[in-house]
């Protein structure tokens, strides 16, 4: 097995070497001809190489030195990069999608953009073998992201390096904007940038920008007609926007059947194609439905998210042991880390869920489990990023072993000084059913407001689908169906003066569906759609007498 590691290592090496450098292709020569490239920005570029090879690490290096860059920076692990004192300002990534063998290549780049290491300014160059999954895993559109087919040469590298200064100087002003939640301005600087000769090939990048920009200022009419040819070419990016605009118009059945569509081209995105299909059969407390689909994931290669997510879905469905088993080998695979020790507060979480509604005699065996649990969670170093989190598990293990009473004197010893506020979306969610397991009902709203206020910030991908799901279990569980028009319409009120209407229109359509009859409900929500410019929303038509 070695020896076939070392072969093929020495095959990509030599191939990278073999192929022919001389010349440049010719869209990069059309480039330099209709627009001037300044090899002075060209040769400052500020480089960042993380690739777990040690051989091809050195190689890429050479690359880069042989067409003139000279600041180089490089990494070999993500830990590594992560544990720098001083800060990574860089121009360009250039990433090993598989660097790290506990982490898939969408959560690398996770931790690189919550580190501030991948800001939108600067651009990411994603390296992977031709089938692999990484160009259709990263959600982030307003990012500079490309994909990098490996092995490549020193010309498909000298091509890349190229284009990003060719691009860079029109993209970073839109990006800046966009990173900033200014899409109203974003978006007129964009089309005044289209009405300008452009460099080919950024076109259809700012055609992407600009969809995703209308999407996020919900103007979906604007956005269909531009989604006419790339969807007549089946590009994947085009497929999905249109999805988004039938989700946003309350179109399910057609949501439904995208998901669950065969073609080729959308094959390439599982991953978020089960991430919806769980979502909404979530959304309608269908936990049959999202026990299917997660029956059909492959065990290996899921995200950390994925593996929380099948995980719950398991439990909400009644297939506890199974849920267990699931969950414990994933964490014997982490080993330890910030993975292993999230998986053990979700495997520590279930364990409470199953004390709670199991016979009395069951009890010893399952406060064991929890002991040995803890344990386990304390002594991992990266414990201690979660502390949040755990100090919540050891309270609500402390309601159960001796009272409500003891567990709230653990929460204000040892959390008094948290700002809920800012905690992450996935700790306010957690935290809210501790204190209402604890008869803290109003605290465990204000939580669950402060969680999707974070949502609703959120950008469009997979990881608000995710946290999407978190909030709804947490808001089910935390409230009975009879009272959740109310607190949905409450929510919609802070919303308002908040001065977010968008946000207060979605808890009012959340409430009608609960109350559909409330004719209260129904005009607050048309009053909302007229002052946002809005004729559908989610299944909702505004009456043309009131537009």
């Amino acid at each position: 097995m070695q020896h076939q590691i070392v072969a093929s290592k020495l095959l990509e090496c030599y191939t990278l070497i073999k192929r022919d450098i001389s010349g440049i292709p010719p869209d990069i020569n059309q480039l330099m001809k209709q627009f001037k490239l300044d090899l002075s920005k060209l040769f400052d570029l500020q480089v960042l190489l993380i690739e777990a090879d040690p051989d091809l690490l050195h190689l890429f290096k050479q690359m880069l030195l042989n067409l003139g860059i000279r600041k180089i920076e490089t990494a070999r692990q993500i830990d590594e990069l992560l544990a720098r004192e001083t800060p990574v300002n860089v121009d360009i990534i250039f990433l090993d999608y598989a660097v790290d063998t506990h982490l898939t290549g969408g959560e690398i780049v996770d931790q690189l953009i919550q580190h501030g290491i991948l800001p939108n300014r600067t651009r990411l160059v994603l390296m992977a073998q031709q089938n692999d999954s990484a160009q259709y895993t990263i959600e982030y559109p307003y990012h500079l992201i490309s994909y990098l087919e490996r092995p490549f040469n020193k010309v498909t590298l000298d091509q890349e390096l190229k284009q990003h200064v060719l691009f860079y100087p029109l993209l970073r002003p839109l990006l800046t904007l966009a990173g900033l939640g200014r899409y109203a301005d974003c978006l007129k600087l964009l089309l005044h940038s289209q009405s300008q000769p452009l460099p080919p090939g950024l076109e259809q990048v700012l055609l992407r920008l600009r969809v995703q920009l209308l999407l996020d200022l919900h103007k979906f009419d604007a956005v269909v007609p531009l989604l006419r040819a790339p969807i007549a070419e089946q590009q994947g990016w085009a497929l999905w926007a249109l999805f988004r605009v039938r989700y946003e118009r309350g179109d399910l059945a057609a949501c439904q059947a995208f998901l669950t569509d065969s073609s080729e081209e959308l094959a390439r995105y599982m991953q978020r194609r089960e991430l919806w299909l769980i979502y909404l059969a979530l959304q309608e407390r269908d936990y049959a439905a999202a026990l299917e689909v997660v029956n059909k994931i492959p065990a290996v290669g899921m995200s950390s998210n994925l593996v929380r997510l099948v995980h719950l879905v398991m439990m909400l469905a009644g297939e506890f042991d199974r849920a267990q088993d699931f969950i414990e080998r994933k964490r014997r695979l982490a080993v330890r880390g910030e993975l292993y020790v999230e998986l053990s507060i979700a495997q520590t979480r279930a364990v409470l869920w199953r004390l709670e509604h199991s016979a009395a005699e069951q009890h010893p065996a399952l406060f064991s489990q929890l002991e040995q649990l803890q344990t386990q969670i304390r002594q991992d170093k990266t414990a201690a990023v979660f502390s949040v989190s755990v100090h919540l598990l050891e309270a609500h293990v402390w309601q159960f072993r001796d009272s409500s009473e003891k567990a709230l004197q653990s929460i204000q010893d040892h959390l008094r000084e948290v700002q809920w506020q800012q905690q992450p979306a996935y700790v306010l969610c957690h935290a809210a059913l501790v204190f209402h397991s604890l008869q803290q009902t109003q605290l465990a709203a204000d939580l669950l407001f402060y969680a999707d206020n974070q949502i609703q910030s959120m950008l469009d991908n997979c990881h608000r689908v995710f946290i999407g799901c978190l909030h709804q279990h947490a808001f089910d569980l935390v409230f009975p169906a009879a009272t959740r028009a109310v607190v949905y319409q409450q929510m919609a009120t802070r919303y308002v003066q908040q001065h977010n209407l968008l946000a207060a229109a979605k808890m009012l359509r959340r409430a009608r569906r609960y109350d559909p009859q409330n004719p209260t409900l129904r005009q607050a929500l048309y009053k909302l759609m007229q002052q946002l410019g809005i004729q559908r929303f989610r299944g909702i038509n505004l009456p043309l007498e009131q537009t």
